[in-house]
């Protein structure tokens, strides 16, 4: 097991990274000095169907804990919605809840974003303990306190920063998924690649491919998991220095992390949330690097070399075929922008690429849309 810590000084945490971590979950939680209730947050697809919920709840009624079980009922972004979160507030209230009490976010970055933040707001704050049952969970969102509810069709619009006490990243809860699951988490791996580690893109190039077959397959190997392991702690690693340095997105650092997210952001809007957010992230790089190439930032090189490991892992650059089956429209597009949490004074700032391990903060105004504008229209979208 990898140990990675998030330096916040009182309200630093572990992240625990390896196999069979799930079962032992009372004890990690015995360690906290958790109160007795554990109020744990799923959806019906993980916790039962998965058969993760069960092992769970065994292991911490034999550390002495009461559990309690709250279903989301849609399995998607619908969840983070306004009226699921209020249902999960009358909830926790009839379940008796108090501050001694401790939120376990059992599920994907969906799960996490509504339970931490019911977990944030409930009696003004009460424990919370982020299981992650997703790669892209494992290696972002469980990590780094966000927590967030859509409204409309402006994700995350509305959340807090709050700090799990602890992060689960069980390695075998990961591996039980189809392989479409997979793909669509790596994209964030490579953003990680492309912001701070170029050892890591090299490493996802070198094996990404191969890993992804063998999990096709069913034949996972030792050196499957410790490919798996490797990459899940890297990446976990980078998310923690930087949250560490910029826990509140106030000194800049912590924007490199939204590297490809405000292309991504504005075509899950688009779509109406149908577009995974793996997926999206991908055509966001993707958009990202050729907007950097327009610029004078990034070379043709670097397009190709981002495109075909975005693509050799199961993910998409086609943006034409992804414009012409949603109908996208520029226009509507650049408004999304503008209302993401990024933009500013009428300004929306992206994070481009320079080189592997490189990016920087972009400004843009309005008067230079015309940039992001020509993107688009070269790709297909009008």
């Amino acid at each position: 097991m990898k140990k990675i810590k998030v330096n916040l000084k009182n309200r630093s945490y572990d992240i625990l990274v390896g196999r069979g971590l799930l079962r032992q979950t009372g004890k990690f939680l015995k360690s906290l000095s958790a109160g007795r209730k554990v109020f744990i947050i799923s959806n019906r697809k993980i916790a039962k169907s998965a058969g993760f919920l069960k092992p769970l709840t065994v292991s911490l009624v034999k550390s002495g804990f009461q559990v309690i079980y709250h279903e989301l009922p849609h399995g998607n972004e619908k969840d983070k919605s306004e009226a699921e979160l209020l249902k999960l507030w009358k909830s926790m209230s009839q379940a008796g809840l108090d501050r001694s009490s401790t939120v376990v976010a059992l599920g994907g970055g969906v799960v996490g974003d509504v339970a931490g933040f019911a977990a944030s707001t409930y009696m003004r704050g009460i424990r919370f303990v982020q299981i992650p049952t997703t790669l892209l969970a494992q290696v972002d969102s469980a990590i780094g306190g966000k927590t967030a509810i859509d409204l409309m069709n402006a994700k995350n619009m509305v959340g807090t920063f709050y700090q799990p006490k602890l992060v689960i990243s069980d390695l075998d809860l990961i591996t039980s998924v189809p392989p479409e699951v997979f793909q669509n988490s790596f994209a964030e791996i490579i953003k990680y690649g492309v912001i701070r580690d170029s050892k890591l893109f090299e490493l996802l190039e070198r094996y990404g491919e191969i890993f992804l077959k063998n999990l096709e397959n069913r034949r996972l190997t030792k050196q499957d998991f410790l490919f798996l392991e490797n990459v899940v702690a890297r990446s976990a690693k980078i998310k923690a220095d930087v949250v560490s340095r910029d826990e509140f997105e106030t000194k800049g650092l912590r924007m490199i992390l939204n590297y490809g997210h405000t292309f991504a952001h504005a075509l899950e809007g688009a779509s109406g949330y149908k577009l995974p957010h793996g997926r999206a992230v991908g055509y966001g790089m993707h958009l990202a690097a050729c907007l950097a190439h327009q610029m004078g930032l990034a070379t043709t090189g670097f397009v190709i070399r981002q495109a075909c490991l975005i693509e050799s892992l199961g993910l998409s650059t086609d943006v034409v075929e992804l414009a012409r089956k949603n109908r996208l429209q520029s226009r509507v597009l650049i408004d999304l922008m503008f209302r993401d949490k990024k933009a500013r004074d009428g300004k929306i700032r992206f994070v481009l690429p320079g080189r592997i391990g490189k990016v920087e903060v972009v400004t843009l105004q309005k008067s230079e849309l015309a940039l992001v504008q020509n993107i688009f229209k070269k790709l297909g979208i009008r």
